[in-house]
C-alpha cells in the first residue's frame, strides 16, 4: 500500500509499504479520505525527519470501507462504510461504561487510531463508527473530529447554569465555524460574535449563524466585547485559536465562562470567572451529533474547501498551514 512518512521540514514522502496485518479484535479499513487537522500540518511544519508516527503519519480524521475483520469482530463486516474514533478505549472500565470514552482508565496510546494518510489502516472494533448511509465519505469524515469536538465543548460549557445571551467565538477556522453552528442549535443563545482577522472566514461565519463578526487587526476587540451586556462583558467565550485565550478571558463578565478548545489561559485572578478546557468527544455523543447533521442544523459542505490525492499531500499541507484566507477544511483522497 501507499503511505505518507515524515521526511524533513515541510515534507512528507509517499512510499510503498506492506499492508498491515490485523489482530482478532481489529479491522482493516481501506481509507477513502483523511482530513487535515492542525496536529497534522504542525507535524508537517516540524523540523527534522524523524518519523514519530510511522506509516500514514498523524492522519486521524478518517473515513473508509471495512476490508477485513478479525476473528473476534462481530459488529462490522467487509464493505461497511465507516469512520474512525481516534481515542483508543477499553470499553469495560467505569468511565467507558458511562460513555465517557476519552476518560478511559486503561488507554493504550500506541493503539490510538492514526496513520490515516495511507491506503489502509488498522482499528480496534470499538474504535469504529458507522458512516451515515448515502453520505459522501469525504464529508462524513468531518462528523467525528470537527462536529464532535465543537459539540462536546459546547455541551460541557453549557452544563453550567449561567446566562447564554452573548457568546463569543475566537478563531473562525474549521473548529470555530463548527462551534458557531453548534451554538445556533441552542435557543437560549441570543447573539454569537465571531472574531478572526481573515475576512473570508468572517464571511463564512455570518453565513453559518454568527450575528456579528469582528476583525481584531482593525479594532480593539476586547473593548468592543466588554461593552456587551450593558458593559459587563460576554457570558461565554469559546477559544478556537492558539493566541487569543488571554484576551477572551478578559472580555468575560463576572461569573462568565471561557472554554478553551484550542490554546490555554494563564490568567490568575480572584475574579469569579470560569476557565475550562475540552478534548475531542465522547463516543456516546456520536448519534446526537450525527442527527444534527442529518437534520441540516450543522452543515458540512461549506467547510470542506479542498481535496487532494495522497501523492499531493505536501501541496495540501502547504495550503492548509500557510494560506488561511484560501482554505478551511482540506482532505486527502487516499484510495
Amino acid at each position: 500500500m501507499k503511505a505518507a512518512f515524515k521526511a524533513g521540514k515541510e515534507r512528507f514522502d509517499v512510499r510503498e509499504v506492506e499492508t498491515p496485518a490485523i489482530k482478532p479484535d481489529e479491522c482493516l479499513i481501506k481509507i477513502s479520505y483523511c482530513a487535515v487537522c492542525v496536529w497534522c500540518y504542525k507535524e508537517w511544519l516540524r523540523d527534522g525527519n524523524d518519523d514519530m508516527y510511522g506509516p500514514g503519519v498523524t492522519g486521524h480524521e478518517m473515513s473508509g470501507v471495512i476490508g477485513k475483520v478479525g476473528a473476534n469482530v462481530r459488529k462490522w463486516k467487509p464493505g461497511d462504510e465507516v469512520l474512525t474514533y481516534f481515542w483508543w478505549h477499553c470499553g469495560t472500565c467505569p468511565e467507558c461504561k458511562q460513555g465517557k470514552t476519552t476518560y478511559c482508565m486503561n488507554p493504550v496510546s500506541s493503539r490510538h487510531v492514526k496513520g490515516g494518510y495511507a491506503q489502509f489502516v488498522v482499528a480496534a472494533e470499538q474504535c469504529i463508527l458507522p458512516s451515515p448511509r448515502g453520505m459522501d465519505l469525504k464529508y462524513a469524515g468531518l462528523i467525528t473530529d470537527m462536529v464532535g469536538t465543537a459539540m462536546h465543548a459546547i455541551r460541557r460549557a453549557f452544563s453550567v447554569g449561567i446566562s447564554r445571551d452573548v457568546v463569543a467565538v475566537w478563531g473562525l477556522g474549521p473548529v470555530g465555524l463548527f462551534t458557531v453552528q453548534g451554538l445556533r442549535t441552542f435557543k437560549e443563545v441570543k447573539r454569537i460574535i465571531g472574531i478572526d482577522p481573515v475576512k473570508s472566514r468572517r464571511d463564512v461565519a455570518l453565513c453559518l449563524g454568527a450575528g456579528e463578526v469582528l476583525d481584531p487587526s482593525q479594532e480593539d476587540t476586547v473593548e468592543r466585547l466588554l461593552a456587551e451586556n450593558g458593559g459587563r462583558g460576554v457570558d461565554y467565550a469559546f477559544n478556537c485559536a492558539l493566541s487569543s485565550s488571554e484576551a477572551a478571558y478578559e472580555t468575560l463578565k463576572i461569573d462568565g465562562y471561557l472554554m478553551n478548545i484550542t490554546g490555554g489561559c494563564l490568567s490568575v485572578s480572584q475574579c469569579e470567572k470560569r476557565v475550562d478546557g475540552s478534548f475531542y468527544f465522547f463516543k456516546s455523543e456520536y448519534e446526537e451529533n450525527l442527527q444534527l447533521v442529518m437534520d441540516g442544523k450543522i452543515k458540512l459542505e461549506p467547510l470542506l474547501t479542498h481535496e487532494f490525492p495522497l501523492d499531493e499531500i505536501n501541496e495540501a499541507m502547504e495550503l492548509r498551514s500557510k494560506q488561511p484566507e484560501r482554505s478551511l477544511k482540506v482532505t486527502i483522497r487516499c484510495s
